[in-house]
């Protein structure tokens, strides 16, 4: 039972759910993270994000039963490539997560704008496991598309909007982190072995992405750069200004710290690119990237935490 419990688990591929805490991103840079009655309307979102995701992550298995079971590691950890799981019962699960989508939609959370990017999401995936992965460079910009319309959906469902810079800085990330997980492929399979089991690789080297890790890298932290020297500024006091207005500008060289420290884990172990989630293990990225929530948080609700406790 416990088996079977772990093999659904990995057929909706619940480790990848954390992609979908974009759905936050709203709430905490436009300030309304401390409006407890958004919490529910978040929470609830986040489930049909995940829900969302799993649509296309089963979708994918099912049609890439024969590939995966060529792959080193996708034969022994997909459930349907492994055997663990049937076809018929994941086009059962696949009913169920719709049909639970829809009721939300209709009965808890009856918001058209949510709801058509709960639908994009599922229809960019589905549009990436039937035509886009066949391309280069369209896969992993297509795959990188879906970060943002998460945090799109975010801004729809509390009504909200944040900086386009922020925007920009969601989608280097994700862009980022889908041409680390190519590489580590390629150096996991070898680059000949590689197109075997996705043909696209025909058209990736290591020296490419490596070009692209550069490119990308660079945008990366000159984007998050100018949102935080553009963006925030805009809550400035000019006439009486606050020190906590100025701490996320501290987070500037932070941010370029975790960049660094990634891609030299990369170098260090390639597996890291092919599980992000196993940085979160890491010392060096765990602390940096506190220190740069805290700080953001000293930024937007710094003034919102010094008037509860003047009231107190």
């Amino acid at each position: 039972m416990a088996g079977k419990l772990i093999s659904i688990l990995r057929l909706l591929r619940v480790k990848q759910y954390y992609k979908n805490s974009l759905i936050f991103v709203a709430a905490f840079f436009g300030e309304m993270i401390l409006n407890s009655s958004l919490w529910f309307f978040l929470v609830l979102g986040f489930i049909l994000a995940c829900c969302a995701s799993s649509i296309n992550y089963i979708v994918n298995d099912i049609i890439d039963i024969e590939k995966d079971k060529s792959h080193p590691e996708k034969s022994k950890k997909r459930p349907l490539a492994s055997g663990d799981l049937s076809k018929g019962f994941a086009f059962i699960l696949l009913t169920i997560l719709i049909f639970f989508i829809v009721l939300c939609l209709i009965f808890i959370i009856p918001n058209l704008l949510f709801g058509l990017m709960l639908l994009l999401i599922i229809v960019i995936g589905q549009l990436y496991n039937f035509i886009f992965k066949k391309y280069a460079f369209v896969d992993i910009i297509s795959l990188s598309i879906i970060y943002i319309i998460r945090a799109i959906a975010g801004c729809f469902l509390i009504e909200v909007f944040i900086s386009p810079w922020l925007f920009l800085a969601i989608f280097l990330i994700a862009l980022f982190l889908v041409i680390c997980k190519r590489d580590a492929d390629l150096i996991l399979m070898g680059e000949e072995n590689a197109s075997k089991h996705k043909n696209v690789y025909d058209q990736y080297s290591k020296k490419l992405l490596e070009e692209f890790h550069i490119l990308v890298a660079s945008s990366l932290f000159m984007t998050y750069s100018l949102y935080i020297i553009l963006g925030p500024f805009r809550i400035f006091d000019i006439e009486n200004p606050e020190w906590y207005q100025y701490s996320s500008v501290l987070t500037i060289p932070i941010a370029l710290y975790l960049i660094m420290r990634y891609m030299y884990l990369l170098k260090v172990n390639p597996q890291i690119a092919r599980s992000p989630v196993r940085v979160f293990f890491d010392k060096g990225m765990i602390i940096s990237g506190l220190i740069i929530v805290v700080l953001l948080f000293i930024q937007f609700y710094g003034n919102s935490v010094l008037e509860i406790f003047s009231l107190s």
